[in-house]
């Protein structure tokens, strides 16, 4: 991982305070919305506070935006399925509302950027929001607690579509998490290291994919990966920023050529 800068730094400074007030306090803290860099910094760090958990959560299973949640002793939670679980069952200590908005009939079609750039308008910082989820006809959005009636009540427009929002039902967010977004895909590779899993599931050049590792621009399994010969193997998570993800489902079948073939679930 690369050497933490100032940033970085006082991230994991606010991270020691929220475990500090969970731990005092026997309650659940969380920081901000954070980037798959932020999440990789806080994975790594040591929390001096034996009796605090830190949980990964988006809202939506496989978030790439997530906060860490810090949870007190008698939370027995201790994975991000686990949690969503708990917050199931007492939504009120939920720290992240999703928001479902819908836009009219007559409104364009709209993607990431335009729904972002809308929350952006109204001076929402990005640390406020997580993932967005587009649909045919709006879009999910996951944001901290705090800021969820202003959104809801200002986020009108979006490029030159209009706009309404609304909390989403718990149902809702089950039927759109349900659905498997995933294409399968399959390649091969002479070796499982991490750049030629990279360049053949990506569809990028060697050398695109050498400089997306070298500035930090590739996680695996939610990790910060700066290593091109890193090996991959079954199972493993692969997030490449701005690109999408995937998930190496397969990797044990070769060739007549003697390559490895590898069965992939690709993200956008």
């Amino acid at each position: 991982m690369n050497k933490p800068q100032p940033d970085d730094k006082l991230l994991l400074a606010r991270l020691e305070d929220k475990a500090r007030l969970c731990s005092d306090n026997s309650m659940i803290t969380n920081s901000d919305f954070l980037d798959m860099h932020e999440r990789s910094l806080v994975k790594n760090m040591r929390l001096p506070y034996l009796d605090v958990k830190c949980v990964f959560y988006g809202a939506f299973p496989d978030a790439e935006r997530t906060a860490a949640v810090l949870l007190p002793p008698y939370i027995e939670a201790g994975n991000t399925e686990q949690l969503a679980e708990y917050f199931a069952s007492d939504p009120d200590s939920d720290p992240i509302t999703v928001l479902r908005v819908t836009k009219d009939k007559f409104s364009p079609p709209l993607g990431h950027r335009d729904y972002l750039g809308a929350l952006m308008s109204l001076g929402i910082k990005r640390e406020m929001t997580g993932d967005i989820r587009v649909t045919d006809d709006g879009c999910f959005i996951a944001v901290l607690g705090k800021m969820a009636p202003f959104i809801a009540d200002n986020l009108g427009r979006a490029g030159r579509g209009t706009l309404s929002a609304r909390p989403a039902e718990p149902d809702e967010v089950r039927a759109l998490c349900s659905a498997d977004s995933a294409e399968q895909g399959s390649f091969t590779v002479s070796t499982m290291r991490l750049d030629s899993v990279v360049k053949n599931g990506f569809s990028v050049s060697r050398t695109a994919a050498c400089d997306a590792i070298e500035h930090g621009l590739v996680f695996v399994n939610d990790c910060e990966c700066l290593k091109a010969d890193k090996r991959i193997g079954e199972g493993d998570k692969i997030v490449f920023r701005r690109k999408g993800r995937i998930i190496v489902t397969d990797c044990s079948a070769v060739s007549k050529k003697g390559r490895i073939i590898v069965n992939i679930k690709r993200y956008k």
